[in-house]
């Protein structure tokens, strides 16, 4: 223990070890053989060597040398001429004819350099810790001075020879004339270059390090000593929780102990209760009250029986071994040994756990836990010592402990906001070397093997970190356990960071097949009591919980994770691209942020609707509304992902029924008309009404959900599991609620959600361009990038770590360029944990599904033309940002237009030079309603998706994209009354790139008359559909052009017919979808029903309710425990009577062709049977449910 404070304190430890210096030099090299002699001599005449010299150093004190202060050991003698030292000394003195004179005769422990008195001390006090030091001397050494030669050039101190004084068995003999010192050629830590950066690093010699046991606290001697029973019982334990704790030393000297009981108490709290404690900047006086001197000292040693250093305050333990120092505390025992680094007082504490998590399949002796404290600060020194620490630790693990399972817990203290890294690179104060040094950090810690228990909790749904709201933080902020913007400690004690939240404090785990994340949370924040912050450390702790499981079965779990389609490559953003910075300002510049102006009109509108529909207002005193709703955000707007020409999407969930609700909404929003509310239009789509609305000029999409057990347990909704029973919904319900569930899931899986931000408007902004941003299309739609830009993110985070916005968007290009659509479906495979259970139909290209029940394709308007256009696109983009220079600004090309006289974006000027043939359906409308006219257009604008279908498959060998925006030439956008209308679709055509040869005159003249009946059978579905084309107020039509003839189109950006206040229904088959409604619906209060003579029955009616047909659908569909492939549906045609179909091929999408209304479904049966006609488990007419056990159950 002297040896180790010598080292740790003492500036020439490597030029000579501890030592008490008797007689200081004098004797010339060449008399040295005679003076050995005669204090040979003269103490065999005068020293009575049966008396032993007993010698107890166990007063502290000090002296000043030059500009160096000396902290020394001695006797109690100090100068007392009774002291054994001062006798030696005299009798050693007087051998060489010298007499006797004043001397303090002392064993050095340290030095302060400059004579800083807080130093001074500091370093007295823990001198002062060290336990007494008592020896019995048997031989004096003679030292000379010597200087070793080459580049290490230093002076050393060797052993010239030796006076034995004692008994025999007091006295010592040296291996060799070199063992006083170890050279730096023989076995003392040699210096490396690193090749990265030049960074000096010290290498240990790869000898066998001597692991100390734990201390373990004996309660009978009330005192901490060595633990030497072994490791009896633990080869069970199969779960472990790890903590990590930076507990803060304020000052070195005096020290501060106000916040030590608080730092207890957050040690002892449930959310940091653990397994494995790693604390970091424990200093002798805190480690003394929590192991010593804390009234809750035994409630720490009864939950961490085990530690690494024991209390300094125990006499027979002694000091740490710097003033900030990392110490594990334990429930189960250990051993452990330190790994220094280059910089002096920094080392890794490597314990190890015999037994523990281990797998049968892998030979292991026992988890290995290292505690870690890397050099703080953010300077081109601090990272570049910061990445020779992390390879030092990461290499000795790898030498040593390579069939182990690692964690690696502590302050690694890396800057991971890059809003300081850039602000430091801008003001210089690192340079761009150092930012690559940082990636290059995060990048050996992933090939070492080491994941992030955080990143990977986080993607995986079980991270629990309390964090600042998402909108505020910038990327790489996301579970910060350093936030100067919550925490006084923290904004106190910051340098580098500017304010920013920090994610210095990681678990990372090295799971050898074995190991997984089930729990991560922090402990240790901030709270308010009587109005006044009160938090224990400026940093945050971190806890995991990890599990060992057998790795065969951990295998065959996440099989389907590591399967090949499922693997994600990491691409990383070349040059110019890697600046985040430079992404930010092109997206601003194109538009794609809201400002603060805009933010402002788009809550307080949302804020207007909601207190409209509650009955509500900001005036009024009314706490609750008159009946129970929740308004919610759902879509970009709630993801913060929105633009200024973006709608806003809201959901509002009650307990009363769809037709109450509505009738209501638009009693209220009529009235509210002079707050800014109009209401647009009144949607009947298969998914239910909506409502679209206008407020203070921004669009608003209303939809409702009648749940209303979900409004009464809605303060705890976000937490609620999948298999709640609150989720037992009609399927109408669980739809309208799918995507605000599924956005609550996203917020909370997403890695990083400012650089999911970033990325979704990067990739928006690229799909608008090209014209490939519209999911009515069969394109792109904020749902399709939201999920698929999701799993990328999330499979990065969970393999990679932290991965920044410009490579999350050049993993997505590169990723979907070379997925396999025709056989392969987007999913989120850590949700869903293995591939779902989804019938995809001939007529669905791309698959793109969801989390929450029910499960649909997202991409179900998608055609095969327009995927052939995407994965062209994707690859187009992926070559264009590997070329060499390219920026941001090239790849998005510049805001304003090529033909500004024209004004069209370059996007569209694109495509119109793109094709040489054009299809343009043209629609003009002079009707008095402006709802009409707005309807004809939705519904023109509908049956465009078919028409590409069709002509794709008259034209196999041809590439067909529509633009999804209308197109109007000058004249007509001049005309202003407000009523006529005058546009046209553009469907561009050419010959597909793959195509061998040029066609024949005869194959053009085929594809002509096979283009004609295309266009006829078009024109007249529309112009025989009665319903939705008059053609005494409007005109349809559908024609082949060249280029030539539509260059001098422009986009129609006119909101014509915005204003509509008709309120006619879009729906196709409005009949069908109220009767589904009905059927479906959730009505808290029944309707009183007129009496009527009841039918007779061959069975007695039942007075339960049966279930709907959905939710026997439902069920049957989405229940892990049944096979839809083992049962039929029975349903009524209209022309052909009953009929019976498959479950599996039954659809429910309105648009899709095979589409049958639900109320027509007679009974659900299972295949089989005693007499092979199958079971009915579901029956309308009989009322027999044997799913449910509603109506009269099994029909007993």
């Amino acid at each position: 223990m002297i040896q180790e404070t010598y080292i740790d304190f003492s500036f020439p430890h490597l030029q000579w070890p501890a030592h008490v210096n008797l007689v200081y030099p004098f004797v010339a090299p060449e008399q040295l053989p005679r003076a050995q002699q005669q204090i040979r001599e003269y103490l065999a005449e005068n020293l009575d060597q049966e008396t032993p010299i007993n010698i107890a150093l166990a007063q502290a004190g000090a002296f000043i040398q030059k500009n160096n202060m000396n902290v020394y050991l001695t006797d109690h003698g100090g100068e007392d001429v009774d002291s054994p030292l001062v006798s030696l000394r005299t009798i050693v003195l007087r051998a060489l004819g010298q007499g006797p004179a004043r001397s303090t005769a002392h064993l050095t422990v340290g030095q302060t350099q400059g004579n800083p008195l807080i130093s001074q001390s500091f370093l007295l006090r823990k001198a002062r810790l060290l336990p007494d030091m008592r020896f019995r001397v048997g031989t004096l050494a003679i030292l000379i001075r010597e200087r070793t030669t080459g580049t290490l050039s230093t002076d050393h101190m060797r052993l010239y020879g030796t006076i034995d004084i004692g008994a025999p068995s007091d006295i010592w003999r040296p291996h060799s004339s070199d063992y006083w010192v170890k050279t730096p050629n023989s076995n003392l830590p040699t210096l490396q270059s690193d090749s990265d950066g030049g960074q000096q690093e010290i290498i240990s010699d790869d000898h066998e390090v001597l692991a100390e046991p734990a201390l373990c606290f004996d309660p009978t001697e009330n005192k901490w000593s060595a633990y030497t029973d072994g490791d009896k019982g633990q080869n069970g334990i199969r779960e472990l929780t790890v903590s990590s704790y930076n507990v803060l030393v304020d000052t070195e000297y005096p020290p501060d102990h106000d916040r030590d009981p608080l730092i207890v108490s957050t040690i002892l709290s449930n959310s940091a209760e653990a397994d494995v404690l790693v604390l970091q900047e424990v200093s002798d006086d805190f480690l003394s009250y929590l192991l010593r001197n804390s009234p809750d000292f035994m409630q720490i040693a009864q939950r961490y029986p085990f530690v690494s250093h024991g209390p300094p305050c125990q006499n027979d333990l002694g000091p740490l071994p710097s003033l900030r120092n990392v110490v594990i505390l334990s429930r189960y025992p250990f051993s452990w040994h330190s790994v220094s680094f280059h910089r002096k007082h920094k080392s890794a504490l490597i314990a190890q756990f015999n037994g523990v998590a281990t797998s049968s399949s892998v030979e292991s002796e026992g988890l290995v836990v290292a505690g870690v404290h890397l050099t703080a600060g953010l300077s081109d020194g601090s990272v570049a010592t910061k990445k020779s620490q992390m390879g030092t630790l990461t290499r000795y693990l790898e030498r040593h402990y390579k069939r182990e399972s690692w964690v690696v817990a502590g302050d690694f203290n890396l800057v991971t906001s890059t809003y300081t890294i850039d602000l430091s690179v801008k003001n210089q104060s690192i340079s761009s070397e150092t930012v690559s040094t940082l990636s290059a950090i995060e990048d050996e810690i992933r090939e070492a093997g080491l994941s992030d228990a955080w990143s990977v909790a986080r993607v995986e749904g079980v991270d629990q970190t309390s964090a600042t709201e998402s909108g505020d933080l910038f990327e790489g902020e996301e579970g910060a356990t350093f936030d100067p913007q919550n925490n006084r400690l923290a904004a106190g004690t910051t340098t580098t960071s500017h304010d920013r939240p920090q994610r210095y404090d990681r678990i990372l785990f090295k799971p050898q097949e074995s190991l997984r994340i089930v729990h991560f949370n922090h402990f240790g924040v901030p709270e308010m009591i009587d109005g006044e912050q009160v938090v224990a450390s400026d940093h945050y702790g971190v806890r995991a919980r990890i599990q060992s499981t057998d790795a065969a079965v951990s295998n065959d779990v996440n099989k389907d994770l590591s399967s090949k389609q499922l693997i994600i490559e990491h691409r990383r953003a070349a040059g110019v691209l890697a600046d985040t910075t430079s992404l930010h300002s092109v997206l601003e510049t194109h538009g794609m942020f809201p400002n603060e102006k805009q933010a402002g009109e788009w809550r307080d509108a949302f804020a207007s609707l909601q207190n409209v529909l509650l009955g509500t207002s900001e005036d009024s005193n009314q706490a609750q509304p008159d009946i129970p709703l929740v308004i919610v955000p759902v879509g970009s707007y709630a993801l913060g992902v929105w633009t200024a020409d973006s709608d806003i999407d809201c959901l509002c969930i009650g307990t009363i029924s769809s037709k109450t609700f509505f009738k209501l909404a638009r009693q209220r929003l009529s009235k509210a008309e002079s707050q800014g509310i109009r209401i647009l239009r009144k949607v009947e789509a298969s998914t239910g009404t909506m409502l679209e609305l206008s407020v203070n000029e921004i669009l608003m999409d209303l939809q409702y959900c009648p749940a209303p057990q979900v409004v009464e347990r809605w303060h705890e909704f976000r937490n609620i599991p999948a298999s709640d029973p609150i989720f037992n919904l009609s399927v109408l319900s669980l739809r309208k609620l799918k995507p605000y569930r599924d956005l609550l899931y996203i917020q909370r899986t997403l890695p990083s959600l400012p650089a999911f931000r970033l990325a979704y408007r990067c990739i928006k902004l690229w799909a608008v361009q090209r014209g490939i941003y519209s999911a009515k299309f069969g394109f792109l739609g904020g749902v399709h990038i939201t999920l698929m830009l999701s799993w990328v993110c999330k499979k990065l985070g969970h393999d990679y770590g932290s991965v920044t916005a410009a490579d999350i968007v050049t993993s997505f290009f590169h990723h979907y360029a070379h997925f396999d659509w025709t056989n392969d479906i987007v999913y989120d495979a850590i949700y869903h944990k293995k591939r779902p259970r989804y019938y995809r139909s001939t007529r669905e290209p791309m698959v793109v599904l969801g989390y929450h029940a029910p499960n649909s394709n997202i991409a179900h308007t998608a055609t095969v033309p327009g995927l052939k256009l995407l994965v062209k696109a994707f690859r187009n983009a992926e070559q264009q940002l590997c070329e060499p220079g390219i920026t941001w600004e090239t790849f998005f090309g510049a805001p304003s237009a090529p033909r500004q006289e024209l004004n069209i974006p370059h996007g569209v000027a694109d495509f119109l030079h793109a094709y040489n043939n054009f299809i343009k359906i043209d629609m003009q409308f002079w009707g008095r309603t402006l709802a009409k006219g707005k309807s004809l257009v939705g519904w023109v604008e509908s049956r465009c998706i078919s028409l590409v279908i069709d002509i794709h498959k008259a034209i196999p060998n041809s590439e067909v994209q529509i633009w999804p925006a209308r197109f109007a030439d000058s004249d007509s956008k001049d005309v202003d009354d407000g009523k006529d209308y005058q546009g046209c679709y553009l469907i561009g055509l050419s010959k597909a790139e793959k195509t061998a040869s040029a066609a024949s005159a005869e194959e053009k003249q085929v594809a002509k008359q096979a283009l004609d009946k295309v266009l006829d059978r078009f024109l007249t579905q529309l112009r025989t559909d009665e319903k939705n084309f008059d053609p005494n107020i409007s005109w349809i039509d559908a024609s082949l052009v060249r280029s030539s003839e539509v260059r001098d189109l422009q986009l129609d950006d006119r909101e014509w017919g915005i204003y509509a206040t008709e309120l006619d229904s879009d729906s196709d088959d409005e009949e069908d979808i109220i009767d589904e409604d009905t059927e479906d619906a959730d009505d808290t209060k029944p309707q009183r029903a007129i009496p009527q003579r009841p039918k007779p029955t061959s069975k007695p009616l039942s007075s339960t309710k049966l279930r709907p047909a959905s939710d026997v659908l439902n069920r049957l569909r989405w229940d892990p425990s049944l096979d839809p492939s083992d049962y039929i549906i029975g349903y009524e045609d209209r022309f052909l009577g009953a009929k019976e179909t498959g479950l599996e091929k039954w659809k429910t999408e309105q648009t899709d062709e095979e589409f049958i209304p639900q109320h027509r479904i007679l009974y659900f049966k299972r295949k089989g049977g005693e007499d092979g006609r199958g079971d009915i488990v579901w029956e309308r007419a009989t009322r027999i449910d044997k799913i449910f056990g509603s109506g009269l159950g099994n029909g007993d």
